[in-house]
């Protein structure tokens, strides 16, 4: 792996702008609560507005740094969200709450995940597999530092000073490392480009069967995720799961992902990306069994929490992956965001589909959804043409 200074500089900014932009959410959402009165419907609202409105840019942003504007749009996107957590920690209504959260959601969609992969694969083509990976692997411990960090800070200075403090680390901290990262992997993407102008034809996505499954595929999987990590602790106490060892297993997820992505490390090009992101789904949906079984032996909770963690440590980052693989280097931001939209937006109602049907129909349809539906993405990967 190809662990040099723009890699370790994405590293560095995407553990913080996770932690900035998007887990201060769930971190924080029990003080709002309390603080303004609000129900977790209503609070929750804003989280699925924030990554509605992110994923229904994504091609847009990807886009943007296909022209070449990542150096601007990166840090840029994380100096914005910072000033829009400030105005955050100033908020006491709950209109002008969903308003900042939507404008957060833009800054989302220009730092995190999906345009950090397509700086990476503009630059790096075919060898991005590798970065891509050590950058997850170092930002999935976003949530670890998240949340004791920010419980920590609203217990002795109040949820705003939380706010104020994270948009601190997001302008100190974040802001420069996206800066010197982007700015140095733009300055790489002649060579690629010169690679890749002749040999990859425009891929028309609507009319590319390729590009449906793919799309869909990953789709299936974060509905999956989206509902099981958004009703953890009551999936877990509808098993009758003690509430200690149900804790006690959640806290294992963010290792799983880890282990699950140096697993995929160790395993290099030796397997293919979309077999890999089959058996990543495969592990979603075994997850799902076994929190099934949890009912009649608690334990396994803890089998759950390893399967789902690595399930989802493992589909989450090869999305960018495969598409490159599947549909090619060319116009590869405004590509990777099209087929990310479905994913993301899945992601951002799946956690108000399964409390439907929780409320009609109990937890149990809700975990048999969470075992299908990765299945079904995994079925829509074998659709894709041998390589």
């Amino acid at each position: 792996m190809k662990i040099d200074a723009p890699v370790i500089a994405m590293m560095g900014g995407q553990v913080t702008v996770w932690a900035g932009l998007f887990y201060s959410f769930p971190a924080l959402v029990l003080d709002w609560q309390a603080a303004f009165g609000w129900s977790s419907s209503q609070v929750m609202g804003a989280y699925t507005l924030a990554i509605a409105i992110y994923a229904l840019g994504a091609p847009i942003y990807g886009r943007l740094i296909d022209r070449g504007l990542a150096p601007w749009t990166l840090p840029g996107g994380a100096l914005v969200g910072a000033a829009l957590l400030v105005v955050l920690s100033f908020v006491e209504g709950i209109v002008a709450f969903y308003l900042v959260w939507a404008a957060i959601g833009i800054c989302m969609g220009l730092t995190l995940y999906e345009a950090c992969f397509a700086i990476l694969t503009r630059a790096r083509g075919a060898d991005a597999r590798s970065a891509i990976t050590g950058v997850a692997l170092v930002a999935g411990f976003a949530s670890s530092i998240a949340y004791p960090s920010v419980a920590w800070l609203a217990d002795h200075g109040g949820w705003p000073v939380a706010l104020r403090v994270l948009a601190l680390v997001l302008v100190v901290v974040t802001v420069p490392l996206l800066a010197f990262g982007a700015r140095r992997l733009e300055a790489e993407v002649d060579g690629i480009e010169a690679e890749t102008a002749d040999t990859a034809p425009p891929v028309r996505l609507l009319t590319d069967r390729r590009y449906w499954a793919v799309a869909a595929g990953f789709a299936m999987a974060s509905l999956s995720t989206g509902i099981v990590l958004s009703h953890l602790l009551p999936l877990m106490a509808a098993q009758g799961v003690p509430d200690a060892m149900a804790l006690t297993a959640a806290a294992c997820i963010g290792p799983a992902q880890v282990v699950g992505r140096i697993v995929m490390m160790a395993a290099g090009r030796s397997v293919a990306a979309v077999r890999m992101a089959q058996v990543g789904m495969a592990m979603l949906a075994l997850g799902a069994v076994l929190m099934g079984g949890a009912a009649a032996l608690a334990a396994l909770a803890f089998g759950f929490a390893v399967a789902q963690g690595a399930g989802y440590g493992v589909v989450g980052i090869l999305r960018a992956v495969v598409t490159r693989e599947v549909l090619g280097q060319r116009n590869y931001g405004a590509i990777a965001g099209a087929v990310s939209l479905p994913s993301l937006l899945a992601f951002a109602f799946a956690p108000i589909l399964g409390a439907v049907i929780a409320d009609a129909a109990g937890y149990g349809p809700v975990i048999a959804l969470a075992m299908a539906a990765p299945l079904l993405g995994a079925v829509c990967l074998m659709l894709l043409p041998r390589t």
